[in-house]
């Protein structure tokens, strides 16, 4: 949901919901449950995630797909001890949540059947194939891979929508790599604002970036939240986020790097309430501001209405001197006293009166003058 003129951008579907903000249309925000890895490899698990998911009133959730023999070189994937600082213990906790690829068709009807979408992000190029098999109807692709031509010129071959997040880019890569992907997904391509930190410390989270990506770029953007709790999330989507994405899980004291910056089903509830509260007070922005039915009643009690400041007799002139505004607000709006200015009484009022045109006189030439 863009909420300034400058960072209106277009709309397009996802999973056959619109996403984005027409000239004089705006969608709500997509959300969208990140399942991840913390199903633990159990489709069990990932199907009780789904259903919490859904019970929330989450859009869509989403999975990841990995050949980790394609993803990781063969030294590191042989010997991850020797490649890089962490994957030591990163890729022997990514092959013991592999999740096995006949999982991925029950996980998608199951989701599908209770009208969500079913999104996953393809970490290499073998996986896009398996996804296209699946028959998955748009694509995520993870901060990781932004940089990465190669996947994204394999996922463009699709002429499927694609989910781009930029954590761990600095502006001028995104700047950088941005007009290819523009070219590649010509009217379906979402950014996503992220951190790629976990969690992520609230002052490092940057939600300026939100608009700032969409003035600079005229595309919709989301914000892609390894953060702890809901108020961040809910403060990107009043900035205008068009998509939001939390990691998910059923318990956080369970194993895996993403637990601890994971909302539990009670916690993603929360979330949605919050976004769908905060959509519907932002009203629409390409409205102007209306008085509502309550404030009509509310002016009558609190409002203020012109009114004589003391008794005068017949025939006074009347300055500005002798208004003053009270409640209730039935009558004349004090603004519009200059309007009074000038005229003469045509009968005596009391202090306190409320100002009527019955007891005035038209204003005189001469007053005008």
């Amino acid at each position: 949901m863009s909420v300034v003129p400058q960072a209106l951008t277009h709309a397009l579907n996802i999973l056959g919901r619109p996403v984005g903000n027409d000239q004089t249309i705006r969608h709500r925000c997509l959300i969208v449950a990140e399942l991840g890895i913390n199903h633990c490899g159990s489709a069990d698990r990932a199907k009780r995630m789904i259903e919490a998911a859904h019970a929330a009133g989450v859009d869509v959730v989403k999975l990841q797909r990995r050949d980790l023999a394609a993803t990781y070189t063969p030294a590191a994937f042989a010997d991850p001890n020797r490649a890089a600082h962490g994957l030591a213990h990163y890729l022997p906790l990514l092959k013991a949540t592999q999740m096995a690829d006949e999982a991925y068709e029950a996980l998608k009807l199951f989701a599908e059947e209770r009208g969500l979408g079913f999104l996953v992000t393809p970490w290499d190029e073998p996986s896009v194939d398996f996804l296209e098999q699946l028959g998955v109807g748009a694509y995520k692709m993870a901060s990781a891979d932004f940089a990465n031509p190669f996947l994204a010129r394999k996922i463009a071959a699709t002429g499927k929508p694609l989910i781009a997040s930029t954590g761990m880019q600095e502006e001028l890569v995104i700047f950088q790599v941005l007009p290819e992907l523009k070219r590649l997904f010509p009217a379906r391509l979402v950014l996503m604002h992220a951190v790629s930190s976990y969690p992520t410390a609230f002052r490092d989270c940057q939600l300026h970036m939100i608009l700032r990506l969409k003035i600079n770029h005229g595309i919709p953007v989301g914000w892609s939240g390894h953060e702890r709790g809901a108020a961040v999330s809910v403060a990107a989507a009043a900035l205008g986020a068009d998509v939001l994405e939390r990691h998910f899980t059923l318990d956080r004291t369970l194993p895996g790097p993403d637990q601890a910056a994971s909302l539990e089903p009670d916690g993603l509830r929360k979330l949605v309430e919050r976004v769908r509260a905060m959509e519907e007070a932002y009203g629409d922005p390409f409205a102007e501001k209306h008085r509502t039915r309550g404030e009509l009643q509310t002016q009558e009690i609190l409002g203020k209405s012109l009114c004589f400041r003391r008794a005068m007799a017949a025939g006074h002139v009347l300055t500005l001197g002798d208004f003053e505004a009270r409640s209730p607000g039935r009558g004349v709006p004090p603004m519009r006293v200059g309007e009074f200015v000038g005229r003469s009484l045509c009968h005596d009022v009391e202090e306190g009166a409320p100002v009527d045109e019955i007891s005035l006189a038209p204003k005189s030439e001469a007053a005008r003058v």
